[in-house]
């Protein structure tokens, strides 16, 4: 079995007591993980995903859109259209308090407060050496301190690890910070040491603004008020037994977990009345003459949500979580099964093209190709472990893969991606359609919901839960255009534009992929003499489409084959080359170039000049807009036009004084809504 590297180079023989804390809530400093997400629809995210998608067509590459990073989700703007996401179910990157970005990176730092992990989901401080808290986790406004008795000594640091040496005679201590919080480790090195009756009733501080509490089935939660800040689950001792033992196992117990034979126990946990807490570890893994040294004690703490566990047919612990373990194991004959969690709330609405799950495998028990298969699941009851089993409700993808290890005829290998493929795109399209929030897979050796083929040792696998995740090539479908257009003049439902000559046609082409380009389409015909037309009413020529970018609005060149007099149709619609929209509603028009007819009557006789005279502007076009008038040609004073009762056109009453005695001029004209303009004229005589 193989287990996470050690840096610490602590082990000779001996006891460790550890604890693994995972802080509930990210610090104030890190931003809280998102789902995954698509590419922002608007400002300044919007335009991002514009110029991201413009980039990408133009390299070739694909090209990430910043905007839409979250602490486990990337999302790549493709140069064929559409987004591709890459969500894991570890926070990979932490976005500091300028807004920037950081990968994850937890060796420890010294600063003014203490240790600290470089670039951490969790706001985490441990002891330089000295009274106070050995570690400091810290979740909004509520602190949780962990303390040894008496101080410490000044550590040795390494990597994400700090060892603080011979706390008590033989046994060292050791704080390892992880992705979810912190683990501290009891190393006792040798039996001598392990004969301390101190480490038979193992205690340590607990102070800050929380309170510890048992729970009855042994585990362990940090409350701050109501509000839980961390958990540890029931506590677990394991020994040393099988460390070593093959090359093919490559196992080693070590404070991140037991070898794979390792005997293990359970460890008694308790809250004093002071609200500190005390671990009685079990007396034969205390015992030279039944335990193989190193010992080690693990009530091991995780965060409520997190997003990956394991399973076990036997419901025995396994506190090493640096491996996801699938299959039966070779040395404890234990079975494994894991789980993965995905937010894909953020891809609902969209069109699923492609998807898979890969992470990295680091070590099987076979050094040939054997499988493992990926199930869609229901949820993770608890973690780190969940009850046997998560029911494996769709088997939608095996791998075969082997990890070449030291024991293998060919070269050692540290490690080989796999990737589950399948039908793990269906899943995630039903699973989107449904609204769902997250979804969940599970690995496991067999074959088939019933357990087919697990026991078989051949297929013994770990895998890395820090390299999970979900891809998904993804695209937003088109929606139907909207906000149709005919020569500039928007289209009214019920009612038709008229134009005097062959219009432009537009439309606004909605998507939720900003920045993608989108083929517009038309289709376009004559309105028969019913007024009624539908799917076998002949079609026009319609004007050629082009390429636009998502949201915004395109014009066609003008129609052709149009008649003045006559009244079309269009619709129109668009294509992203994977999906089409629903087509718009139909536009109607009337192309219409005869000018109207105008008039213009005395009310009574015209006045002297000087003195103000009504006229009354007529057309029996229905589709007047306006009519102007004046004593010069062309007339520039303007009125809008109105109706009359009695009168089936449109017409307008004006007044104005007559310029002069003798023969006047006044002219007039009538403009109609497709902007042609007719003319007419009054002669005006007034007498001396």
């Amino acid at each position: 079995m193989m287990h996470r590297p050690s840096t610490r180079g602590l082990l000779a023989a001996g006891i460790a007591a550890s604890i693994g804390v995972t802080l509930l809530a990210a610090p104030a400093s890190a931003a809280p993980a998102t789902p995954a997400q698509r590419a922002p629809a608007s400002g300044t995210a919007g335009r991002e995903a514009v110029q991201a998608t413009a980039t990408a067509t133009r390299t070739g590459q694909r090209v990430e859109v910043v905007s839409a990073r979250t602490e486990l989700t990337q999302v790549f703007a493709k140069p064929g259209g559409g987004f591709v996401s890459e969500t894991a179910a570890v926070p990979q990157r932490i976005r500091q308090s300028d807004g920037s970005w950081s990968d994850v990176d937890l060796s420890l730092r010294r600063d003014a407060t203490g240790l600290r992990p470089t670039v951490s989901p969790t706001d985490l401080v441990f002891s330089s050496g000295g009274r106070g808290p050995a570690a400091t986790l810290t979740s909004g406004k509520s602190a949780m301190t962990l303390g040894w008795p008496g101080g410490l000594p000044a550590p040795t640091v390494s990597n994400d690890a700090a060892t603080y040496p011979e706390v008590l005679p033989g046994v060292d201590l050791v704080l390892t910070a992880t992705h979810t919080g912190f683990t501290h480790v009891l190393v006792v090195k040798t039996p001598q040491a392990a004969a301390n009756p101190a480490l038979r009733e193992i205690r340590f501080d607990l102070g800050g603004d929380v309170r510890v509490r048992r729970e009855a089935d042994g585990s362990l939660r940090a409350l701050a008020g109501e509000t839980e800040v961390a958990r540890g689950a029931a506590a677990e001792m394991w020994d040393s037994t099988g460390s070593g033992a093959s090359a093919r196992s490559a196992a080693t117990s070590s404070p991140s977990g037991p070898a794979a034979a390792a005997r293990t126990a359970p460890v008694a946990t308790a809250v004093d009345a002071s609200g500190d807490l005390v671990l009685r570890p079990s007396p034969d893994l205390l015992d030279p003459a039944t335990a193989t040294f190193p010992v080690f004690i693990d009530p091991a703490w995780s965060a409520t949500r997190s997003r990956w566990a394991y399973a076990t047919n036997n419901n025995s612990t396994n506190s090493d979580t640096s491996a996801a373990l699938v299959g039966k194991s070779n040395e404890s004959g234990v079975i494994y099964r894991s789980y993965f969690e995905f937010p894909i709330a953020a891809l609902a609405g969209t069109i699923i093209r492609s998807a898979s799950v890969q992470m990295v495998a680091t070590h099987s028990w076979s050094c040939a190709d054997t499988p493992t298969y990926l199930y869609q699941s229901a949820g993770i009851a608890s973690t780190p472990r969940t009850a046997w089993a998560p029911t494996l409700t769709t088997l939608r993808a095996s791998a075969s893969s082997h990890v070449r290890a030291s024991g293998c005829i060919d070269s050692p290998q540290s490690g080989v991606n796999v990737r589950f493929t399948g039908s793990v795109a269906a899943g995630l399209s039903s699973a989107t359609a449904a609204h769902q929030s997250s979804i969940t897979y599970g690995l496991c050796a067999c074959s088939d919901s019933a357990g087919t083929g697990e026991s078989t040792l051949d297929r013994w696998k770990k895998y890395d839960p820090t390299t999970a995740r979900l891809l998904v090539d993804y695209d937003s479908a088109p929606t139907q255009p909207t906000s149709l257009q005919v020569g500039g003049a928007a289209c009214v439902a019920g009612g038709r534009v008229i134009r005097a000559t062959p219009p432009t046609l537009s439309a606004v082409f909605p998507d939720a992929d900003t920045g993608q380009a989108l083929q517009t389409s038309y289709e376009l015909l004559e309105i028969p003499a019913s007024g009624t037309y539908d799917s076998s009413t002949p079609r026009m020529t319609p004007p050629a489409g082009s390429t636009v970018v998502a949201g915004a609005r395109s014009t066609t060149a003008a129609v052709t084959g149009t008649a003045s007099g006559k009244s079309y149709a269009f619709r129109t619609r668009s294509d992203d080359s994977y999906v089409t929209s629903p087509w718009s509603a139909w536009c109607e028009f009337t192309v219409d170039d005869l000018p109207p007819t105008v008039s213009v009557d005395a009310v009574a006789t015209p006045a002297p000049p000087g003195q103000l005279y009504t006229y009354k502007l007529r057309s029996p076009d229905p589709d007047v807009v306006s009519f102007r008038y004046g004593w010069s040609s062309p007339p520039t004073e303007e009125a809008e036009a109105g109706t009359s009762l009695g009168w089936t056109g449109k017409t307008v009453s004006v007044t104005l004084a007559t310029p002069a005695y003798g023969t006047n001029t006044l002219y007039v004209a009538a403009v109609d809504s497709a902007g042609n303009v007719g003319y007419g004229s009054l002669v005006v005589q007034v007498a001396p």
